[in-house]
Parts: structure tokens; sequence; C-alpha cells
């Protein structure tokens, strides 16, 4: 009887440590932001407080942030599809974009949450929702994280790169050679990658999400993850072009379309690692401290430049998520019942016309 008190208020303890080493890492990785900002500030004071900013261009790189996230929609769509269920790309669009506000609740469960909740309106079992929007999740972060590593010699500068082994520099002179490689392996990986994200989406929804429906299938098709990677590789190149779009607004400087590896680098890491620091709400800090590191990198940018950008970035993709939740979720608020209904209304009508 004495052993039941200590069980159950073991992983009470446990959960409030864990509370508080993830607040303690976002205030670590929040100071280093500003400790950033703020040394900044005190280099190149004249030169922020006389940016400008065109907001024609924020609209366009928002356009662009919502855009970029459409093949995720449907990869997500066709996961519900291949699982047994019916729902239209309407209510999906909708699940999908209100699940990205979820993000910024502390944790990462809540975006799961809200997809598969909005989804159970359509008629999707939770089980499936969750499952396949966990699927989902993994697998464009993952190839987020491939296009970051497969640019990182792309984004180096020629100084970083004399401090390299001579056999390195070869490599180096070849900018797409290590890109290339990298794509090829993940495709090469795919069947072995397509395993372990059945087996982490599983893990991932196991303890997160209630389900007391029959269980989704094991597995996904290999060929639909194969379609899905290749519209991950268009949606990060977007994203890249969303940043660029921002980063056109400063001071009238335009697109640089030559930094349009670095874009896509600095937001692809910048998602993708955000994305596993657990303890930051949207990549909160980690985000805008990797944008800023990889865009002040270039000489055609410059640390002012970067850091301006890193904000403005975080509200352009907020500003986005707020306006397409809202709009969608009022566009297609209308449940699967509701359809079923007026469906039978339809058919009972026509049932009386012909009598």
């Amino acid at each position: 009887m004495s052993d039941t008190p200590t069980t159950a208020e073991s992983p009470s303890v446990s959960r409030k440590i864990w509370r508080g080493v993830k607040w303690l890492l976002l205030a670590l990785v929040l100071y280093f932001v500003w400790q950033q900002g703020a040394e900044l500030y005190a280099e190149q004071g004249d030169t922020l407080t006389g940016i400008s900013i065109d907001p024609l261009w924020l609209v366009l790189s928002a356009a662009c942030y919502f855009i970029a996230w459409l093949p995720s929609v449907w990869f997500w769509r066709q996961l519900v599809l291949s699982s047994g269920e019916q729902v239209r790309f309407g209510p999906v669009a909708r699940a999908y974009y209100c699940g990205h506000l979820g993000k910024y609740i502390p944790g990462k469960v809540s975006v799961l949450l809200i997809r598969a909740t909005l989804l159970k309106d359509f008629g999707v079992r939770v089980s499936v929702a969750a499952l396949t929007a966990a699927y989902e999740t993994l697998a464009v972060m993952g190839v987020g994280l491939v296009v970051f590593l497969s640019l990182i010699p792309v984004v180096l500068n020629a100084e970083q790169v004399q401090q390299w082994p001579e056999w390195m520099q070869s490599v180096q002179a070849r900018p797409w050679l290590v890109p290339g490689l990298f794509l090829l392996a993940l495709f090469v990986s795919l069947p072995l990658l397509s395993r372990l994200l059945n087996l982490f989406a599983k893990k991932f929804t196991k303890s997160d999400v209630e389900a007391t429906d029959s269980a989704p299938p094991a597995a996904f098709s290999l060929r639909l993850l194969y379609a899905g990677v290749l519209l991950f590789l268009v949606s990060w190149t977007l994203h890249g072009l969303s940043l660029g779009l921002a980063l056109a607004s400063i001071n009238g400087a335009g697109l640089e379309w030559q930094e349009w590896p670095r874009w896509t680098a600095a937001v692809s890491a910048a998602y993708a690692l955000g994305f596993l620091a657990i303890f930051a709400p949207a990549g909160l800090g980690v985000r805008e401290g990797l944008i800023i590191t990889i865009l002040a990198g270039s000489a055609l940018i410059g640390p002012a430049n970067a850091f301006v950008a890193a904000l403005l970035i975080r509200i352009v993709s907020f500003a986005s998520e707020i306006l397409a939740a809202f709009v969608l979720y009022y566009s297609f608020g209308k449940s699967a019942s509701g359809e079923d209904d007026s469906v039978q209304s339809a058919a009972d009508s026509q049932s009386i016309d012909s009598l």
C-alpha cells in the first residue's frame, strides 16, 4: 500500500521536471536571439532604423506561403483516402490550415488534435485522421531536413570553404553534386523510410490522440510517398521564395534570384529543426535564429536585412495562417452529416416530383 502513492506521484514529478526543462530551453533560445538583435542594433542601429518595408512584397510572400502548403494538403487527403475514408479536398484544407494554429500551443500534439477533430465532423475516424496527419507532418519535415542538408555546400561562403581539406574543396567546386547525392539517397532509401514513418506516426499518436474506433491501416502506399516527396521538394522551394519575397520588401531591394537556394536552405532548416525543438511553440526563437544565421552569410543580404527578414517571415506566416484558417473554416463549415441530410432531402424531393 505504501508503494501506491510513490507510483502515482512519480509521473507527475517527472512531468513537472520536463516542463521546467522545456521552459528553460525556450528561455535560453529566446535570450540568444535577443542578444543577437541587441548586438546587431549596437553595431548597425542607424541601418536598422532607416529600413523601409514595402507591404506589397509581404502580401505576395503571404500568398506564396499559403500555396506552399497545398502539396501537404493533397498528400494528407490521399493518405486519408487510402485508409478507406471519403472526404473532399475543401474540408481537408480547412482542417489542415486550422491545425497550423495549434503549433503555437506548447507541445506538438495540438496540431493533430485540431486536424483530427475537424475531419471527424466530415465522417473521418479520429484514429485515421490523427495517424495520417502525423505521417504527413513527419514526411514533409523529413524532406525539409534533407533539403537543408543538401543545400549546406551551396550557402557556404568562400572563407569557410578555404579552411576545408582539398578533397572537400573539390566537392564544393561542384555546388550541385552534394544536393544531387542527398536527393538520390533520399529516393533510394524511401522503402526503409516508409516503414520508419509508419512506426513513428503510430508512436506519435499512440498516447496523445484517443482512438476508440477500429485501427487504421498499418502502412501506406510507397508510390504515394514517392509522389509526396516530389511535391514536398516543390513545397520547400516555394517556402524559400516566400522568404525571398519578404527580403525583397526591405528597402526596395527586389528579388535576388541567385539567392533562392539560400532562402530555401534557411526556411527548410528553420522549419524542420524548429519542429524538432519540442520545447519551442511554433519553433519560436529557433526559426528566427537559424534564418538570421544562414541569411547573414550572404554579402547581398547582410546581418541587418537577415534579422529584419526573420521577423517579417514570422509575421507574414502567422498572418497567412490566421487568414487562411478563418476563410476556410467558414467556407467549408458544413459537416458530412449536413451534406448527407441535404442529399437525402434532394432525393426525397425527386421522389415526390416523380409521383
